[in-house]
């Protein structure tokens, strides 16, 4: 049985139709489908087969270029005007949460400041007892002692345990809130490898790829398994 020879061609004449460039580049690909390497020639054979691609690819993209520009320009135009008009309401809409978050965070603070007024008055309270309960002991009331000693106690607990109830957001429908923090600094030499189980410092794939390309395949790296791979690339 004769070997089925290919014959990939590239049309000297510059495309300028659509549909026939539709109808090379889908014969090219069943070209491609029923390629067979069994010899040196077929490998040659296939090398510029592979050259003939990038020259149809180019030919592609020159015939689609001066669509594609003006289809980008269309477009820009149209983004550019509705930038105009989004960037006013993002601007009010980024102004009236900064001005929403000051109010809660304000709040916060009334909040957190009056938790500690009640702290201190309860310290207050409680060396006030305290002092109350030794001046009854030198006088000989030890009931009175006793029971101010309680009193103190008691207060020692409250400025322990003095928390202030956060203040209820309004509801208004349609608006939500949640927690969020700001990274304020970093040191970079002080973030631990993995927190949690969590990895702060993910592998660098790209410096990895580098060592072994430097080495030319010879290097072993803990927990990396690589292996040789040949990369084609062709030219028209």
């Amino acid at each position: 049985m004769e070997k089925e020879t290919m014959v990939a061609t590239v049309p000297q004449a510059e495309i300028v139709d659509e549909q026939q460039l539709s109808r090379d580049v889908t014969d090219i690909e069943f070209q491609a489908e029923s390629l067979v390497i069994q010899t040196d020639e077929d490998y040659a054979f296939a090398g510029e087969f592979g050259k003939m691609l990038k020259k149809k690819a180019s030919q592609v993209t020159t015939f689609f270029k001066p669509m594609k520009d003006s289809a980008y320009q269309a477009h820009k135009a149209v983004c550019d005007r509705e930038k105009a008009m989004l960037t006013p309401l993002r601007n009010a809409e980024k102004t009236v949460k900064q001005v929403m978050s000051a109010y809660i965070a304000e709040q916060e603070r009334k909040r957190r400041e009056a938790e500690e007024a009640a702290r201190r008055a309860a310290e207050a309270e409680r060396e006030r007892k305290i002092q109350e309960a030794a001046t009854l002991e030198a006088a000989g009331d030890a009931d009175g002692a006793e029971a101010a000693f309680e009193e103190a106690a008691i207060m020692d607990d409250a400025a322990s345990y003095a928390v202030v109830p956060a203040t209820v957001t309004p509801k208004v429908s349609g608006v939500s809130t949640s927690k969020d923090w700001e990274i304020v600094e970093i040191d970079p030499k002080a973030v631990p490898l993995a927190v949690a189980g969590i990895e702060l410092r993910p592998v660098d794939q790209a410096a990895v790829m580098r060592l072994i390309r430097a080495s030319k395949g010879q290097i072993e790296i803990p927990g990396i398994t690589y292996r040789q791979d040949a990369k084609m690339s062709f030219r028209g």
